[in-house]
Protein backbone atom coordinates (compact mmCIF):
# COMPACT_ATOMS: atom_id res chain seq x y z
CA UNK A 1 0.00 0.00 0.00
CA UNK A 2 2.66 2.33 0.68
CA UNK A 3 5.80 4.01 -0.56
CA UNK A 4 8.69 1.97 1.90
CA UNK A 5 7.85 4.02 4.57
CA UNK A 6 7.45 7.48 3.13
CA UNK A 7 5.44 10.59 3.67
CA UNK A 8 1.29 10.91 4.42
CA UNK A 9 -0.07 14.30 3.54
CA UNK A 10 -3.71 15.15 4.74
CA UNK A 11 -5.84 18.58 4.72
CA UNK A 12 -9.67 18.93 4.86
CA UNK A 13 -9.08 22.61 3.14
CA UNK A 14 -6.09 23.56 0.58
CA UNK A 15 -3.33 26.54 1.78
CA UNK A 16 0.02 24.66 0.62
CA UNK A 17 -1.46 20.66 1.53
CA UNK A 18 -1.84 20.15 -2.48
CA UNK A 19 2.20 21.96 -3.23
CA UNK A 20 3.50 20.44 -0.14
CA UNK A 21 2.15 16.50 -1.72
CA UNK A 22 3.17 17.15 -5.28
CA UNK A 23 6.36 17.38 -3.44
CA UNK A 24 6.50 14.39 -1.46
CA UNK A 25 5.78 12.80 -5.15
CA UNK A 26 8.90 14.56 -6.79
CA UNK A 27 11.16 12.57 -4.18
CA UNK A 28 9.60 9.35 -4.72
CA UNK A 29 8.28 9.22 -1.26
CA UNK A 30 4.32 10.38 -1.29
CA UNK A 31 2.25 7.45 0.18
CA UNK A 32 -1.09 9.22 0.13
CA UNK A 33 -2.29 12.44 -0.10
CA UNK A 34 -5.68 12.88 2.09
CA UNK A 35 -8.02 15.78 0.99
CA UNK A 36 -11.73 16.59 0.20
CA UNK A 37 -11.36 16.96 -3.86
CA UNK A 38 -8.73 16.40 -6.55
CA UNK A 39 -9.59 17.15 -9.99
CA UNK A 40 -8.68 14.47 -11.49
CA UNK A 41 -9.69 12.07 -13.99
CA UNK A 42 -11.62 9.19 -11.74
CA UNK A 43 -11.63 11.67 -8.49
CA UNK A 44 -14.71 12.85 -7.18
CA UNK A 45 -13.31 16.59 -7.80
CA UNK A 46 -12.83 15.31 -11.82
CA UNK A 47 -16.56 15.11 -11.68
CA UNK A 48 -17.47 18.25 -9.72
CA UNK A 49 -15.40 20.09 -12.06
CA UNK A 50 -17.06 18.46 -14.93
CA UNK A 51 -20.46 19.73 -14.14
CA UNK A 52 -18.82 23.25 -11.87
CA UNK A 53 -16.47 24.42 -14.44
CA UNK A 54 -12.74 23.95 -14.50
CA UNK A 55 -12.74 27.06 -12.91
CA UNK A 56 -13.99 26.55 -9.68
CA UNK A 57 -11.64 23.68 -8.89
CA UNK A 58 -8.58 25.29 -9.99
CA UNK A 59 -6.66 25.34 -6.27
CA UNK A 60 -7.36 21.80 -6.31
CA UNK A 61 -5.92 20.66 -9.60
CA UNK A 62 -2.10 19.48 -9.25
CA UNK A 63 -0.26 18.23 -12.53
CA UNK A 64 2.31 16.08 -11.59
CA UNK A 65 0.28 14.34 -8.58
CA UNK A 66 -0.78 10.76 -9.14
CA UNK A 67 -4.53 10.69 -8.71
CA UNK A 68 -4.03 6.97 -7.40
CA UNK A 69 -2.06 7.98 -4.43
CA UNK A 70 -4.70 10.63 -3.46
CA UNK A 71 -7.67 9.38 -1.05
CA UNK A 72 -10.30 11.95 -0.87
CA UNK A 73 -13.17 12.34 1.72
CA UNK A 74 -15.40 14.91 -0.07
CA UNK A 75 -18.71 14.83 2.22
CA UNK A 76 -17.50 17.45 5.04
CA UNK A 77 -16.28 20.46 2.66
CA UNK A 78 -19.49 19.89 0.49
CA UNK A 79 -21.73 19.98 3.67
CA UNK A 80 -20.42 22.66 5.10
CA UNK A 81 -20.08 24.33 1.39
CA UNK A 82 -24.03 23.46 1.49
CA UNK A 83 -24.63 24.99 4.40
CA UNK A 84 -22.81 28.51 3.68
CA UNK A 85 -24.35 28.78 0.17
CA UNK A 86 -27.84 28.46 1.87
CA UNK A 87 -26.92 30.43 4.90
CA UNK A 88 -27.65 28.22 7.03
CA UNK A 89 -24.14 27.44 8.54
CA UNK A 90 -23.30 27.56 12.15
CA UNK A 91 -21.11 30.20 13.61
CA UNK A 92 -18.77 26.93 14.52
CA UNK A 93 -18.84 25.42 11.50
CA UNK A 94 -15.33 25.20 10.10
CA UNK A 95 -14.30 23.80 13.46
CA UNK A 96 -17.04 21.39 12.98
CA UNK A 97 -16.25 20.67 9.13
CA UNK A 98 -11.99 20.15 10.19
CA UNK A 99 -13.14 18.12 13.43
CA UNK A 100 -14.84 15.31 10.94
CA UNK A 101 -12.60 15.11 8.34
CA UNK A 102 -9.69 14.81 11.26
CA UNK A 103 -11.68 11.53 12.79
CA UNK A 104 -11.61 9.93 9.00
CA UNK A 105 -8.01 11.02 8.56
CA UNK A 106 -6.98 9.28 11.43
CA UNK A 107 -9.01 6.15 10.85
CA UNK A 108 -6.95 6.32 7.46
CA UNK A 109 -3.70 6.28 9.12
CA UNK A 110 -4.63 3.55 11.22
CA UNK A 111 -3.58 1.39 7.88
CA UNK A 112 -0.24 3.57 7.27
CA UNK A 113 3.66 2.68 7.32
CA UNK A 114 4.33 5.99 7.03
CA UNK A 115 7.64 7.54 8.15
CA UNK A 116 6.54 11.34 8.35
CA UNK A 117 3.07 12.96 8.31
CA UNK A 118 2.05 16.22 7.53
CA UNK A 119 -1.03 18.16 8.82
CA UNK A 120 -2.75 21.44 8.88
CA UNK A 121 -2.98 22.83 12.59
CA UNK A 122 -6.86 23.33 12.24
CA UNK A 123 -7.67 19.49 11.27
CA UNK A 124 -4.90 17.16 12.62
CA UNK A 125 -5.27 16.61 16.43
CA UNK A 126 -6.80 13.45 16.28
CA UNK A 127 -4.64 12.16 12.99
CA UNK A 128 -1.54 13.44 14.83
CA UNK A 129 -2.26 11.41 18.39
CA UNK A 130 -2.54 8.54 15.72
CA UNK A 131 0.82 9.53 13.83
CA UNK A 132 2.49 9.35 16.93
CA UNK A 133 1.19 6.13 18.20
CA UNK A 134 2.56 4.45 15.11
CA UNK A 135 5.98 5.97 15.40
CA UNK A 136 5.80 9.06 12.68
CA UNK A 137 7.37 12.30 13.01
CA UNK A 138 5.16 14.59 12.63
CA UNK A 139 5.18 18.25 10.93
CA UNK A 140 2.44 20.66 11.39
CA UNK A 141 1.60 23.42 8.99
CA UNK A 142 0.35 26.79 11.12
CA UNK A 143 -1.41 29.31 8.81
CA UNK A 144 -1.73 31.71 11.34
CA UNK A 145 0.03 33.48 13.58
CA UNK A 146 0.49 31.48 17.58
CA UNK A 147 -2.46 32.68 18.99
CA UNK A 148 -1.11 33.90 22.22
CA UNK A 149 0.80 36.54 19.93
CA UNK A 150 -2.57 37.18 17.94
CA UNK A 151 -4.39 37.55 21.71
CA UNK A 152 -2.09 40.66 22.30
CA UNK A 153 -2.13 41.98 19.08
CA UNK A 154 -6.39 42.53 19.49
CA UNK A 155 -5.85 43.59 22.87
CA UNK A 156 -3.29 46.48 21.15
CA UNK A 157 -5.87 47.76 18.49
CA UNK A 158 -9.20 47.55 20.77
CA UNK A 159 -6.96 49.64 24.04
CA UNK A 160 -8.37 46.52 26.02
CA UNK A 161 -8.14 43.03 26.98
CA UNK A 162 -11.11 42.30 25.20
CA UNK A 163 -12.36 39.13 24.02
CA UNK A 164 -10.27 36.15 24.60
CA UNK A 165 -9.07 34.91 21.97
CA UNK A 166 -7.54 31.86 23.81
CA UNK A 167 -10.67 30.55 25.28
CA UNK A 168 -12.35 30.03 21.63
CA UNK A 169 -12.68 25.88 20.80
CA UNK A 170 -10.53 26.02 17.59
CA UNK A 171 -7.88 27.99 19.10
CA UNK A 172 -7.54 25.89 21.84
CA UNK A 173 -7.48 23.07 19.37
CA UNK A 174 -4.72 24.36 17.69
CA UNK A 175 -2.67 24.79 20.97
CA UNK A 176 -3.18 21.06 21.44
CA UNK A 177 -2.45 19.96 17.75
CA UNK A 178 0.77 22.68 18.43
CA UNK A 179 1.73 20.41 21.62
CA UNK A 180 1.72 17.25 19.56
CA UNK A 181 3.92 18.41 16.55
CA UNK A 182 7.69 17.77 16.40
CA UNK A 183 8.30 20.25 13.46
CA UNK A 184 6.00 23.18 13.51
CA UNK A 185 5.90 25.12 9.93
CA UNK A 186 5.54 28.87 9.59
CA UNK A 187 5.92 31.41 6.40
CA UNK A 188 7.65 34.57 7.64
CA UNK A 189 9.80 36.20 9.82
CA UNK A 190 6.80 37.69 11.81
CA UNK A 191 4.94 34.36 11.73
CA UNK A 192 8.01 32.88 13.08
CA UNK A 193 8.48 35.64 15.67
CA UNK A 194 4.85 35.12 17.24
CA UNK A 195 5.96 31.45 17.74
CA UNK A 196 9.39 31.89 20.12
CA UNK A 197 7.39 34.93 21.95
CA UNK A 198 5.08 32.28 23.04
CA UNK A 199 7.85 29.87 24.09
CA UNK A 200 8.13 27.63 20.99
CA UNK A 201 11.73 26.26 20.87
CA UNK A 202 13.67 27.65 17.42
CA UNK A 203 14.63 24.35 16.62
CA UNK A 204 11.64 22.90 16.39
CA UNK A 205 9.88 26.03 14.49
CA UNK A 206 10.77 25.34 10.20
CA UNK A 207 10.30 28.60 8.40
CA UNK A 208 9.27 27.92 4.75
CA UNK A 209 8.04 31.15 2.40
CA UNK A 210 4.76 30.97 0.25
CA UNK A 211 4.50 31.28 -3.07
CA UNK A 212 2.87 32.63 -6.39
CA UNK A 213 1.67 31.02 -8.69
CA UNK A 214 3.08 32.81 -12.12
CA UNK A 215 0.53 30.64 -14.72
CA UNK A 216 -2.07 32.69 -12.85
CA UNK A 217 -0.64 36.26 -11.73
CA UNK A 218 2.05 37.84 -14.22
CA UNK A 219 1.79 41.50 -15.56
CA UNK A 220 2.11 40.32 -19.69
CA UNK A 221 -0.06 42.74 -21.19
CA UNK A 222 -0.25 45.16 -18.22
CA UNK A 223 0.41 48.96 -20.06
CA UNK A 224 1.05 51.21 -16.07
CA UNK A 225 -0.22 54.80 -16.16
CA UNK A 226 2.21 57.69 -16.61
CA UNK A 227 0.46 60.44 -16.70
CA UNK A 228 -0.74 62.50 -13.62
CA UNK A 229 -4.63 63.39 -14.96
CA UNK A 230 -6.48 60.31 -13.44
CA UNK A 231 -6.77 60.00 -9.54
CA UNK A 232 -4.19 56.81 -8.31
CA UNK A 233 -5.76 53.67 -8.45
CA UNK A 234 -5.47 51.56 -5.33
CA UNK A 235 -6.50 48.19 -4.83
CA UNK A 236 -6.92 46.70 -1.09
CA UNK A 237 -7.67 42.11 -1.27
CA UNK A 238 -9.14 40.76 1.24
CA UNK A 239 -11.23 40.20 3.85
CA UNK A 240 -12.80 43.81 5.23
CA UNK A 241 -12.01 43.49 8.94
CA UNK A 242 -10.13 45.12 11.61
CA UNK A 243 -7.31 42.90 11.77
CA UNK A 244 -6.84 43.79 8.29
CA UNK A 245 -6.55 47.35 9.25
CA UNK A 246 -8.91 48.55 7.36
CA UNK A 247 -9.92 51.61 10.26
CA UNK A 248 -6.30 52.82 9.38
CA UNK A 249 -6.33 52.49 5.86
CA UNK A 250 -9.90 54.65 5.94
CA UNK A 251 -8.14 57.62 7.68
CA UNK A 252 -5.78 57.41 5.34
CA UNK A 253 -7.48 57.73 2.09
CA UNK A 254 -9.01 60.67 4.19
CA UNK A 255 -5.57 62.34 3.88
CA UNK A 256 -5.60 61.61 0.00
CA UNK A 257 -8.68 62.35 -0.79
CA UNK A 258 -8.01 64.09 -3.56
CA UNK A 259 -5.47 61.94 -5.36
CA UNK A 260 -6.59 58.27 -4.63
CA UNK A 261 -9.49 55.92 -5.45
CA UNK A 262 -9.24 52.74 -3.48
CA UNK A 263 -11.46 49.18 -4.68
CA UNK A 264 -12.12 47.11 -1.55
CA UNK A 265 -12.19 43.26 -2.80
CA UNK A 266 -12.99 40.61 -0.31
CA UNK A 267 -15.92 39.29 1.93
CA UNK A 268 -17.12 41.29 4.14
CA UNK A 269 -19.44 39.73 7.18
CA UNK A 270 -20.95 41.91 9.76
CA UNK A 271 -18.19 43.59 11.10
CA UNK A 272 -17.11 44.46 7.85
CA UNK A 273 -20.35 45.46 6.42
CA UNK A 274 -20.22 48.42 9.39
CA UNK A 275 -16.41 49.11 8.39
CA UNK A 276 -17.83 49.73 4.87
CA UNK A 277 -20.75 51.95 5.83
CA UNK A 278 -17.68 54.46 7.27
CA UNK A 279 -15.98 54.34 3.91
CA UNK A 280 -14.97 57.28 2.57
CA UNK A 281 -16.28 58.71 -0.41
CA UNK A 282 -13.44 57.45 -2.87
CA UNK A 283 -13.97 53.76 -1.82
CA UNK A 284 -15.34 51.22 -4.28
CA UNK A 285 -16.56 47.67 -2.82
CA UNK A 286 -16.89 44.65 -5.20
CA UNK A 287 -17.39 41.04 -3.08
CA UNK A 288 -14.90 38.59 -3.19
CA UNK A 289 -14.32 37.45 -6.68
CA UNK A 290 -12.49 34.13 -8.56
CA UNK A 291 -8.73 34.46 -8.99
CA UNK A 292 -9.07 34.78 -12.28
CA UNK A 293 -11.15 38.00 -12.15
CA UNK A 294 -9.00 39.22 -9.76
CA UNK A 295 -5.42 39.04 -11.71
CA UNK A 296 -7.43 40.88 -14.03
CA UNK A 297 -8.52 43.60 -11.23
CA UNK A 298 -4.97 43.93 -10.33
CA UNK A 299 -4.06 44.54 -13.59
CA UNK A 300 -6.07 47.54 -13.82
CA UNK A 301 -4.83 49.14 -10.78
CA UNK A 302 -1.50 51.08 -10.11
CA UNK A 303 -0.65 49.85 -6.61
CA UNK A 304 -1.99 47.85 -3.67
CA UNK A 305 -2.19 48.27 0.24
CA UNK A 306 -2.36 45.61 2.83
CA UNK A 307 -2.66 47.47 5.70
CA UNK A 308 -2.53 44.49 8.15
CA UNK A 309 -2.37 44.49 12.31
CA UNK A 310 -1.21 40.72 11.42
CA UNK A 311 -0.69 38.76 8.14
CA UNK A 312 1.76 35.75 8.98
CA UNK A 313 2.30 36.25 4.95
CA UNK A 314 -0.66 37.94 2.47
CA UNK A 315 -0.64 35.87 -0.52
CA UNK A 316 -2.36 38.99 -2.08
CA UNK A 317 0.99 40.95 -2.06
CA UNK A 318 2.73 38.54 -3.95
CA UNK A 319 0.19 37.90 -5.88
CA UNK A 320 -0.40 41.49 -7.08
CA UNK A 321 3.31 42.19 -7.50
CA UNK A 322 3.73 39.50 -9.75
CA UNK A 323 0.92 41.65 -12.12
CA UNK A 324 2.75 44.62 -11.74
CA UNK A 325 1.78 46.52 -8.92
CA UNK A 326 4.11 47.88 -5.80
CA UNK A 327 2.49 47.51 -2.62
CA UNK A 328 2.46 49.44 0.30
CA UNK A 329 2.70 47.04 3.45
CA UNK A 330 3.07 46.97 7.38
CA UNK A 331 6.29 45.89 8.91
CA UNK A 332 3.25 43.19 10.70
CA UNK A 333 2.55 41.35 7.33
CA UNK A 334 4.86 38.47 6.04
CA UNK A 335 4.89 38.79 2.57
CA UNK A 336 8.53 39.14 1.43
CA UNK A 337 9.26 42.71 -0.84
CA UNK A 338 12.05 43.88 -3.18
CA UNK A 339 12.44 46.72 -0.52
CA UNK A 340 11.88 47.09 2.70
CA UNK A 341 11.20 50.98 2.74
CA UNK A 342 7.73 49.58 1.20
CA UNK A 343 6.79 48.59 4.23
CA UNK A 344 5.07 51.41 6.92
CA UNK A 345 4.58 51.06 10.67
CA UNK A 346 1.28 49.15 11.82
CA UNK A 347 -1.45 51.64 12.70
CA UNK A 348 -0.25 54.30 11.12
CA UNK A 349 -2.31 56.34 8.79
CA UNK A 350 -0.14 59.01 8.41
CA UNK A 351 3.03 57.13 7.09
CA UNK A 352 0.20 54.71 4.56
CA UNK A 353 -0.99 58.35 2.94
CA UNK A 354 2.70 59.50 2.56
CA UNK A 355 3.36 56.33 0.32
CA UNK A 356 0.22 57.00 -1.51
CA UNK A 357 0.87 60.48 -2.02
CA UNK A 358 4.30 59.36 -3.28
CA UNK A 359 3.09 57.84 -5.89
CA UNK A 360 0.31 59.60 -6.94
CA UNK A 361 2.71 62.21 -7.50
CA UNK A 362 5.60 60.50 -9.16
CA UNK A 363 4.24 58.18 -11.48
CA UNK A 364 7.52 57.70 -13.50
CA UNK A 365 8.58 56.05 -10.06
CA UNK A 366 5.30 54.00 -9.68
CA UNK A 367 6.39 52.14 -13.24
CA UNK A 368 9.61 51.66 -12.06
CA UNK A 369 8.69 50.16 -9.06
CA UNK A 370 5.70 47.58 -10.87
CA UNK A 371 8.82 46.34 -12.83
CA UNK A 372 10.74 45.59 -9.89
CA UNK A 373 7.98 43.74 -8.31
CA UNK A 374 7.02 41.64 -10.89
CA UNK A 375 10.83 40.67 -11.31
CA UNK A 376 10.53 40.25 -7.45
CA UNK A 377 7.43 37.78 -7.61
CA UNK A 378 8.87 35.30 -10.36
CA UNK A 379 11.80 34.22 -7.95
CA UNK A 380 8.72 33.20 -5.42
CA UNK A 381 7.76 30.51 -7.24
CA UNK A 382 5.44 26.99 -6.39
CA UNK A 383 8.79 24.97 -7.42
CA UNK A 384 10.74 27.02 -5.13
CA UNK A 385 8.57 26.22 -2.46
CA UNK A 386 8.53 22.45 -2.61
CA UNK A 387 11.99 22.58 -3.35
CA UNK A 388 12.75 23.95 0.63
CA UNK A 389 9.61 21.63 1.82
CA UNK A 390 11.32 18.48 -0.15
CA UNK A 391 15.02 19.15 1.53
CA UNK A 392 13.22 19.30 4.93
CA UNK A 393 11.42 15.83 4.44
CA UNK A 394 14.55 14.69 3.33
CA UNK A 395 16.57 15.66 6.67
CA UNK A 396 13.44 14.33 8.45
CA UNK A 397 13.41 11.19 6.90
CA UNK A 398 17.08 10.67 7.46
CA UNK A 399 16.63 11.26 10.86
CA UNK A 400 13.94 9.03 11.45
CA UNK A 401 16.92 6.20 9.94
CA UNK A 402 18.66 6.73 13.31
CA UNK A 403 18.65 6.00 16.88
CA UNK A 404 17.27 9.45 17.68
CA UNK A 405 14.66 11.53 15.84
CA UNK A 406 14.37 15.23 16.54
Amino acid sequence: MTNDGGISVGYVGVHSAYQVALAAEEMGRLDRFYCSLLDAPGKWGGLLSTVLGSKRLASRRVPGLPPERVIENPWPFLKSSARTALHQARPDEWLRTCDTFDRWLATQLEQSDSRVFYGIESCAERALGRAREKGMLCVIECPGVHPKFMQNILAEASGTPGKNYLAAPMTQRKLRTHSLADVLVTHSEIHTHSFLMAGVPREQIFECPLWVDPELFHSMGRVPRIGLANPLRVLFAGRVTMLKGIPWLWEALRRVSNHVQLTVVGSANAEGRELLRRAPSNVTYRPAVTKAVLRNIYQSHDVLVLPSLIDSFGFVALEAMACGLPVILTDHCGAPVPDESWRVPVRDSAAIAERLTRYAEDREQLARDGERAATFAREHTPKAFRARIADRFQTLLSASNSPKAP
